[in-house]
């Protein structure tokens, strides 16, 4: 893909002037790029048939960030971490809060963004993205969930205590086809424990009620166990957080290595 990618960039820069300014009401056609008023612009690769975001709702994505000479300085692909985006509530650059706007669940679009859309005159120095820099971007949508754990148990926390909002969470009778997203539920936890020192543990236990397999959720559970001294509870969540990593990632294999030398403290009598 990154050859073909580099490709349709290249076109699409060469031929600046041939970009026609389309309605973004009607559904643009594969390959064909449309650019918007604000000098977006983009061409869907690939369309899927899968809800549009509302407001709120997360959006999980893959991402790729390159320059127009088509050098990656991004890639959620490589690193093995899907990107969640709040619709139209996280703060984001310009352009990409722009195109997402025009997608849906399984699409994938390449979206070209002059530099007053993306980074500006500032850059991103963090990306290595130098200052008034064009940036393309290839966005392919995994999903959008409407309905999340997280929103619940933040919005059920906003005028309750957070047992009150646990409580609330679990009378729900569709409780189960929440999605759980481990960034939403981290900034959930950092709220909670904000509020009550320890309490980021009872939203851990619940996520994991729900998404039993996801590692992550094992080791933020085993630290926090670690940090008020249950040596066997953080020993048990940390052995299930390496049982189900899988390894394969290098943020993967780095997630493993911590979790094993926390493991080998503990079991040492440290920490």
């Amino acid at each position: 893909m990154k050859g073909i990618l580099t490709t349709i960039v290249i076109v699409a820069i060469a031929h600046n002037t041939a970009f026609a300014q389309q309605s973004t009401a009607q559904r643009p056609r594969l390959g064909d790029t449309v650019t918007t008023a604000s000098g977006l612009r983009y061409l869907f690769v690939k369309q899927g048939n899968g809800p549009r975001p509302q407001s709120g709702d997360l959006m999980i994505v893959h991402g790729i960030g390159l320059f127009t000479d088509g050098k990656e300085f991004w890639n959620t692909r490589t690193d093995g971490n899907l990107w969640e985006y709040n619709f139209a509530v996280d703060r984001i650059i310009r352009g990409t809060e722009e195109g997402l706007r025009e997608v849906r669940e399984g699409d994938r679009v390449i979206m070209i963004m002059k530099p007053e859309l993306a980074y500006g005159e500032r850059g991103n120095p963090g990306s290595n993205i130098p200052p008034n820099t064009t940036l393309v971007f290839d966005y392919e949508v995994m999903g959008v969930k409407s309905l999340t754990l997280a929103r619940v148990l933040r919005e059920g926390m906003t005028d309750n205590s957070l047992d009150t909002a646990i409580a609330r969470a679990r009378r729900l009778p569709n409780l189960k086809e929440h999605y759980v997203s481990i960034t939403g539920i981290r900034a959930v936890v950092r709220t909670a424990n904000t509020k009550q020192a320890g309490d980021g543990e009872k939203i851990l236990a619940l996520s994991i009620e729900l998404a039993p397999d996801n590692y992550l959720l094992h080791q933020d559970l085993a630290r926090a166990q670690a940090q008020r001294a249950a040596k066997a509870d953080a020993i048990r969540s940390y052995e299930s957080a390496l049982r189900l990593n899988p390894k394969v990632t290098s943020s993967e294999k780095q997630n493993a290595d911590a979790a094993t030398r926390a493991l080998e403290e503990l079991r040492r009598g440290g920490l």
